[in-house]
């Protein structure tokens, strides 16, 4: 197949030019070497166009697999952009007004060994991608990286990014990159440096508290993770203040990153002063605590009652079915596409009267995890 004809940076010819087979395969590598004396420099585009003996256009294309460029030329166009140092800049394109339409999206707590709350995570993704269609963008899950780097090769014009982790150094590579972004939760160690979306929480769990007291509960507990994660931290906080103001002692244990959180279950069921309720901040940690239930043969609700932080389809088809908190996946993922698209085409800042910082309600759900309110 032959490159994509194109003016050659050299001016000599304006058709497509076929390399010879000295300069093919592992062949064009040494070729490349042979032109090039002393140590490898980095250069532009035009530099690499010139290396591989093909037009500005064909080099292009090739960097970025697009067009109809032939497997030989690429690999020769890739091995002289490897040898002077030349690395693509997809979003410095967009920084220079050519916007491609591709939002991404990411998910932090898929760092720590999967997605947890997978419905809520599959609801937030179809609402900010039909959200995006409808603003004729196109929206990219982008694998979770700790150090960021698949957002170096995609060309997006901005990202949401669920769940951060405090300091968030994703959140920082991409802020140096010129990237906009949205957050779905906060970093709490930088609350207003990024717009977000989010649910009041910390009202959320005392929701949960007050009920659970409310059906005659005297030693609630709390289960949540130790990500540092802003779900987690604001149901800890939130626990806590709780507590001081209630007189109810302080039963709260953190599962650790990347387990099923039987064991934080465990040591809370287990101790001589058990709760007889626990909220637990996401729907796994219903299902490891449903388990410790039936393994030291404590029932539901009748020995301890469960509230669990987010709503999905276990907690509907637990035996006993859970009550949960409703968090409005749907309208976050909406809402942080919007925002996140508000910010693309206001160049990178919060235009207009909406807020640079959204809340979304959630509703608590009463199931027979939980007793009725005496």
């Amino acid at each position: 197949m032959s490159d994509v004809t194109g003016p050659d940076p050299r001016g000599t010819s304006h058709e497509p030019r076929t390399p010879g087979p000295a300069e093919t395969g592992a062949a064009a590598k040494t070729a490349g070497a042979a032109r090039t004396t002393g140590p490898a420099k980095a250069g532009g585009l035009r530099e690499v166009a010139r290396r591989a003996g093909v037009s500005v256009t064909t080099a292009s294309h090739a960097l970025n697999g697009v067009g109809r460029v032939g497997a030989e030329t690429r690999e020769r166009v890739l091995a002289v952009a490897a040898e002077i140092g030349y690395r693509a800049n997809p979003n410095a394109r967009g920084l220079r007004g050519a916007r491609t339409g591709l939002l991404g999206l990411t998910h932090r707590s898929a760092v720590e060994g999967g997605v947890t709350d997978i419905e809520y995570f599959v609801k937030i993704v179809n609402a900010a991608t039909w959200t995006a269609m409808a603003h004729d963008y196109s929206l990219v899950l982008v694998p979770p990286s700790l150090d960021g780097r698949p957002f170096e090769s995609l060309p997006l014009d901005g990202t949401i990014v669920i769940d951060p982790l405090t300091d968030d150094p994703l959140l920082t590579r991409l802020s140096g990159m010129g990237v906009p972004v949205v957050t779905t939760g906060r970093d709490l160690a930088r609350k207003d440096a990024f717009p977000w979306v989010d649910n009041e929480l910390s009202t959320c769990a005392l929701a949960a508290f007050d009920h659970l007291a409310a059906t005659g509960a005297r030693r609630i507990g709390l289960l949540t993770g130790s990500t540092g994660q802003s779900y987690d931290e604001d149901a800890a906080g939130a626990y806590r203040d709780w507590c001081a103001r209630t007189g109810n002692p302080v039963l709260m244990d953190r599962a650790e990153p990347g387990t099923d959180s039987t064991d934080a279950a465990r040591r809370l069921l287990d101790r001589p002063d058990r709760p007889d309720a626990l909220y637990v901040v996401m729907e796994k940690f219903g299902f490891a605590t449903l388990a410790v239930c039936r393994e030291l043969g404590l029932g539901v609700p009748e020995d301890v009652q469960i509230v669990v932080g987010a709503d999905g389809e276990f907690a509907r088809s637990a035996r006993p079915a859970l009550t949960a908190l409703d968090l409005a996946p749907e309208e976050i993922g909406k809402q942080a596409a919007q925002l996140l698209i508000e910010l693309v085409q206001g160049g990178g800042a919060v235009t207009g009267d909406l807020p640079r910082h959204r809340l979304v309600p959630a509703t608590l759900l009463r199931r027979a995890s939980t007793r009725e309110p005496s």
